[in-house]
């Protein structure tokens, strides 16, 4: 599997201590480094937390740089050794004002690593006549940085891939401690898993996420309308008659409250948006699908497409994007925040193909924007090659890499203050209580901080296929619950329609649709509550979002929590008012899973 490389980021220099650790490194090599090479393969490698590729992975917890030489009780981070390979940890050179460590240029007692000059912020590494001297301006706490911008482990970690034949492709080392590497090297996963500074590495797998277009088409999961073929009853766009589910969580009255602020951006992170499309532009103002911004992370794959972020090649970036901000312009549909900036990610291709590394690019792009919101409409996958298993298990290895990778993206955009909206499959599965046990979740929809959201039909049922389950489910919105079979002729009165590309609209359903709801009703929460972040935008916290999409939500189902609705239905009206007192839908059907 060849893949085109993205990597641009420049080398720091490294100090003295990495460039002596790297010639022990050379003579302590895994045999299996010189192995034959074959076609070049792509790996996720997470590194330990433990070891500072930034201040969010701090250097500690009693491990040295190189396996062989561990910072445990033999060799204290002290008075008596040195820090790092090159000086062989002996008590020749110790990080003490007497002691130099080379030889040549002594640490004196203005800036000695002892009691009166800790590691702390003040006393850190900066430029000077060995390289890293000892000043003012770049603290060892608070970023950990070893230069400008880059800590000294992250130098090695790019020395040690390099080392074992590999090419850093991505390098998320500052936002996450993760790197996207190529290597033609048959035993490059192996060689980086016997490196202290490696937790895990997993070969890159694609999966079929999506049906194309062509196939929705044919199979009838997709239907086109048009809207010049509806009776316009309700509301100034044409399509609004057959938007049961815009209803169902009142949009129109909130939208009188807070439509959405131009000012609050959204990540669509899918494959891509119609950024042409009719729908998307308004009168004076524009599209609100910002171009400029998107990203495009589908470097190959079966059925790649244009790759430019504002073409859909596919169509089910396109249908989530106009759920949650088709503008209110007298065509076709309008969104839950008609006014919201959309910033297309595009992640997967016109196949509907999705790799895990395109993902962790796409969430972790989202993150260094700082956007305000984003839906996820899809799980990271590790199976076979346009194979699909939606848990990834953290007794697998390389599951494990897969779910530590994404966990530490969900993690980095949250700290950059991002809400992450996620939906939770369409398998039908009690999330709580599954065969693969209590270690496999659904990537990201389960991982800690990101609103898991299951689907509702029309009468605000559980759809049939939507997973569910204790702790799962935070909300439920609208994704619609057609049967194909059963009710053709009324097919898209139970689905959801929205945007297509091409200036078409068309009819989907999924856990894929609902999610949106729930982003779009995010992004109001952000519009109406946020506050100015300096930049031009608007900002609150993700916990202060999710919070209040949940406390506003309307209880269906058993009274309270519950594992099939779980806070209940979104509700965008009593979002934007923050009205937080207690409503119970008693005329919502119960959940047929209760009794299972």
């Amino acid at each position: 599997m060849t893949r085109p490389g993205r990597y641009s980021s420049r080398w720091s220099t490294p100090a003295l201590a990495l460039l002596g650790a790297l010639a022990l490194l050379a003579a302590a090599l895994p045999a299996s480094v010189i192995a034959g090479e074959e076609s070049s393969e792509r790996y996720i490698v997470v590194f330990d937390g433990e070891y500072a590729l930034d201040g969010s992975y701090a250097l500690g917890g009693g491990y040295a740089l190189v396996q062989k030489y561990a910072l445990g009780d033999d060799y204290a981070l002290g008075d008596d050794y040195a820090l790092y390979a090159l000086y062989a940890l002996e008590d020749g050179y110790a990080l003490a004002s007497e002691y130099a460590l080379d030889g040549t240029y002594a640490l004196d007692e203005t800036y000695a690593l002892s009691e009166t000059y800790a590691l702390q912020q003040g006393y850190a590494l900066a430029t000077g006549a060995v390289g890293y001297a000892l000043d003012e301006g770049y603290a060892l706490a608070d970023t950990y940085a070893l230069g400008d911008n880059y800590a000294l482990a992250r130098d090695y970690a790019l020395q040690l891939v390099a080392t074992a034949g590999g090419t850093v492709t991505a390098d998320l080392s500052r936002q996450m401690g993760v790197m996207i590497v190529d290597s033609k090297n048959a035993a490059f996963a192996e060689t980086m898993r016997s490196y202290a500074l490696v937790a895990e590495v997993a070969n890159d797998f694609g999966w079929k996420q999506f049906p194309s277009y062509q196939e929705a088409l044919a199979s009838g999961e997709l239907i086109l309308v048009d809207p010049r073929t509806v009776n316009t009853t309700l509301g100034a766009d044409p399509l609004e008659s057959l938007q049961w589910n815009m209803r169902q969580i009142r949009t129109a009255q909130a939208r009188a409250v807070q439509a959405g602020s131009p000012r609050v951006q959204v990540g669509v992170v899918d494959t891509g948006i119609d950024g042409a499309h009719l729908d998307f532009l308004l009168a004076g103002t524009g599209s609100n699908v910002d171009c400029a911004r998107g990203a495009d992370f589908t470097a190959v794959g079966p059925g790649i497409g244009t790759p430019v972020a504002c073409v859909d090649n596919n169509f089910h970036g396109t249908h989530v994007a106009g759920i949650i901000a088709a503008r209110a312009n007298g065509v076709g549909v309008v969104g839950v925040a008609p006014n919201v900036s959309l910033v297309p990610i595009k992640v997967c291709d016109a196949d509907g193909h999705c790799y895990a590394s395109d993902v962790l690019e796409g969430i972790t792009y989202a993150g260094d924007l700082a956007l305000d919101v984003i839906n996820m409409s899809f799980f990271v996958d590790d199976d076979d090659f346009q194979a699909s298993t939606e848990f990834k298990c953290a007794n697998d290895a390389t599951q494990r890499g897969f779910r530590q990778a994404t966990e530490r993206a969900i993690q980095y955009i949250r700290n950059q203050g991002v809400t992450p909206v996620a939906a939770l499959g369409n398998s039908d599965r009690d999330l709580a209580h599954t065969a693969e046990g209590n270690n496999c979740d659904v990537v990201p929809a389960e991982s800690s901080g990101v609103v898991g959201t299951a689907a509702l039909g029309p009468q605000s049922e559980k759809a049939g296929y939507s997973n569910w389950g204790t702790g799962a489910t935070d909300v439920t919105a609208p994704g619609g619950n057609g049967n194909l079979q059963r009710d053709t002729a009324e097919y898209c009165t139970r689905q959801v329609v929205s945007t297509i590309p091409g200036n078409l609209w068309g009819c989907f359903q999924g856990t894929s649709m609902a999610s949106p709801h729930a982003t779009g009703v995010a992004a109001l929460i952000v519009s109406q509550f946020g506050s100015a972040d300096g930049s031009g935008g608007l900002g609150l916290a993700p916990g202060t979002v999710a919070s209040k999409l949940q406390a506003t939500s309307i209880d269906i189902g058993i009274k309270g929590y519950d594992e099939c609705f779980g806070n209940g239905r979104i509700d965008a009206l009593r979002a934007v008012t923050h009205d937080t007192s207690r409503a119970y839908d008693g005329a919502a059907p119960f959940c047929p899973e209760y009794t299972e």
